[in-house]
């Protein structure tokens, strides 16, 4: 999936909302006062939103399939995952990632993956014989399969480009069904026509959903990210994998984890990913999901624009492991929240955040330079110190890092 970044609009401090924050006698009210203020969702807006974004997709999906029967054949349903369903979303509930999750009627005991000639958490993989057989079997081809005979090369490895470019014409196609006005598409739902386009970006293709009359209100826009994946239980895994599956194994959790078509040089590299073992780790931890909204709040006051949120909820996928439970119950939000800056400060200034299920692996090496981590570490270590030297005798201290300014 891409790594999008969360651009919020912050709500103005209005009279009444000054007053609330002048009352606040300490950082832990301060800072409850952020979460509250600058980070909690509407819950109108979120549901007014929900709604919107499963009819439309529900619809568009069946678009989707009715226009494409290796798409129907390949009975795709949508897993709900992503920042917004981790509890993670920071402001508007106007970005979403959503897997495609899609099936092939092989068995897939006989699929064969093959971490040896991948890097990090990705993985080859083969196709076993009776894949092969979809392409020229009379019944699977009048259900569309004999488009998958180019998929594979003659080794039968699977084709992230190859797969990718399908997934594209199948959206692009559901889009020209769409009614045109004005260069624009529609989609009717409800009684409600909504304006629809569509990109690729990384693993994804991203959906644009805006009512029709609010093009130019960024507050209505919905952005989804429809991920196209395939999926697999354990304890079926990659052979000769650097990731750590005995974490996945050692937990009590759904088995299931994904293989992602996300874009490399190498086409037939295929990206892992663990998303409802990182939702368990995450999950019944107090104060843990405030505080990582928070510091994404931080993130984009201070206009860390490089700095993802899957770099800040790794921070605290270690932090977890690091801590017993009772860590989570004790410690207060104010001490949590200046606890994980420091983790990340320390992370920056060492230019190296661990990815989670593969350590060897480095998720910023390459995505961001040098500089930029040492001038972020620094940054962040004048925050910090400003606020433990300071907050005590004034706790609005936090709200000019905490916010931008208007």
């Amino acid at each position: 999936m891409s790594l999008i970044q969360e651009n919020n609009q912050k709500p103005k401090e209005n009279r009444k909302l000054q007053q609330k924050r002048n009352k606040c006698k300490s950082l832990e009210e301060s800072f409850k006062y952020l979460n509250k203020t600058y980070v909690k969702m509407k819950s109108k807006e979120k549901k007014c939103n929900n709604n919107i974004l499963y009819a439309v997709l529900q619809k568009f999906l069946t678009i989707m399939k009715n226009h494409n029967p290796l798409f129907c054949s390949m009975k795709p349903k949508l897993g709900y995952l992503g920042s917004y369903y981790d509890g993670l979303r920071v402001g508007q509930p106007t970005e979403y990632d959503i897997n495609v999750i899609l099936y092939l009627p092989v068995n897939y005991d006989k699929i064969y993956l093959d971490a040896t000639g991948t890097t990090h958490d990705c993985t080859n993989i083969f196709m076993p014989s009776e894949f092969r057989r979809l392409s020229k079997n009379p019944t699977t081809v009048k259900e569309g399969f004999q488009k998958t005979s180019i998929w594979c090369d003659c080794k039968y490895r699977f084709s992230v480009k190859k797969f990718r470019s399908w997934m594209q014409g199948v959206v692009d196609t559901a889009i020209e069904k769409l009614r045109l006005e004005k260069n624009k598409r529609l989609i009717n739902v409800d009684n409600k026509r909504y304006i629809i386009a569509a990109k690729m970006s990384g693993p994804a293709c991203t959906i644009t959903i805006t009512p029709e009359g609010r093009d130019n209100d960024n507050n209505k826009v919905i952005d989804v990210d429809l991920v196209p994946t395939f999926s697999f239980e354990l304890p079926k895994k990659p052979y000769g994998s650097n990731v750590l599956f005995h974490y996945l194994e050692s937990i009590n959790v759904k088995r299931e984890y994904f293989v992602v078509p996300k874009p490399s040089q190498d086409e037939f590299s295929w990206r892992l990913s663990f998303p409802f073992q990182e939702r368990y780790y995450i999950g019944n931890k107090n104060n843990l999901k405030s505080t990582a909204k928070l510091l994404k709040l931080l993130r984009d006051a201070q206009d860390f624009k490089q700095l993802a949120s899957y770099y800040i909820k790794t921070i605290f996928l270690w932090e977890v492991q690091r801590q017993n439970d009772d860590f989570w119950k004790r410690k207060s939000l104010s001490y949590l929240v200046l606890h994980m800056l420091n983790v990340l400060r320390y992370c920056l200034a060492q230019e190296n955040i661990k990815n989670f299920w593969c350590p060897e692996m480095n998720l910023i090496k390459g995505k961001l330079k040098s500089e930029t981590c040492q001038n972020w570490s620094n940054r962040l270590a004048v925050i910090i110190n400003d606020i433990k030297k300071n907050g005590k005798n004034n706790p609005n201290i936090i709200i000019k890092y905490f916010t931008k300014k208007n």
